[in-house]
């Protein structure tokens, strides 16, 4: 039994002659009758009353209709289903982002994916950027939104954004009230920082532009979160370096000032397979060069 006896039985049903069934379907009526011939021998069971005036259903053939209207339905719905996951309308994007992007960029990526593209799902997971590079050279996801790059062979990066870099300060800082400050500002200061063993890469930019500035980096705090960063800052615990979309969180007590230094900034990119073939990733890297391009 094949899906196309199966649509050949289900026209002669409908129409209840062979040979307005046989039009419907764009064939000759003997090779119909033929394949209907065949699908009764496979069912092992006439499926038509035939007589020179009329074409009736028998009671096998009365239960197999709705049977097969299903199976054609489920099969139908099959090759839509994988026509949208190769056009990039349906399917799931994997996606990883450093805890930094959370507060704006992969949000509004994502707003404006689904708007475009309502079909697709995700699988959100926060990582590093180092995290990122391992999961996708081990095909666990599909894009990352990373601050550093790496050397790994096999991956592409698309630079999205470059963002300024502020100091958060308590309300009580020196700091606090100026309008702009340097890297050079901060010697002496007591620096919480994101965990250097999750992200060294990112540790190592930061310590080598304060060190440029003559600004010893020597955290004394690390934490895996901006939340819990910016929160320790607040609470008066030091200062952190952090990039602009972090302002966003905004708790009591904290203040953020601008690093007026031409060198304090900081990239996001997106992170991709070099022999990516997913249309839903593809879909990914044109979406944020329209957004961030």
């Amino acid at each position: 039994m094949n899906l196309t006896r199966l649509r050949y039985f289900l026209a002669v049903a409908d129409e209840l002659h062979f040979g307005r069934a046989a039009t419907k379907l764009h064939m000759a009526q003997p090779p119909l009758s033929q394949q209907i011939q065949q699908l009764e021998r496979e069912v092992g069971a006439d499926l038509f009353d035939r007589t020179t005036r009329r074409v009736n259903l028998t009671t096998a053939g009365r239960t197999l209709q709705p049977l097969a209207q299903k199976l054609i339905m489920q099969a139908d719905a099959v090759d839509r289903l994988m026509a949208q996951h190769r056009e990039g309308e349906s399917g799931e994007l994997r996606l990883g982002f450093v805890d930094s992007s959370s507060y704006a960029v992969m949000p509004k990526l994502l707003r404006a994916y689904r708007g475009r593209w309502p079909e697709v799902t995700f699988a959100l997971r926060t990582m590093s950027s180092e995290a990122q590079r391992q999961a996708l050279d081990q095909g666990v996801i599909d894009v990352g939104i990373a601050r550093t790059h790496g050397t790994e062979n096999g991956l592409q990066h698309t630079l999205i954004l470059e963002e300024r870099l502020l100091v958060a300060v308590s309300t009580d800082h020196r700091l606090a009230k100026r309008a702009t400050t340097t890297l050079r500002q901060l010697e002496g200061e007591s620096f919480i920082s994101f965990s250097q063993t999750k992200s060294p890469a990112l540790t190592a930019e930061l310590r080598a532009m304060l060190e440029a500035a003559g600004v010893a980096y020597d955290p004394i705090i690390e934490a895996e979160e901006y939340t819990t960063i910016v929160g320790l800052v607040a609470a008066g615990e030091g200062i952190a370096v952090v990039p602009a979309a972090v302002c966003s969180f905004e708790p009591p007590n904290l203040v953020y000032v601008p690093l007026r230094d031409q060198v304090a900034t900081t990239r996001l990119m997106l992170l991709t397979r070099d022999d990516e073939t997913l249309p839903v990733v593809r879909q990914a890297l044109e979406l944020a060069a329209d957004l961030f391009g």
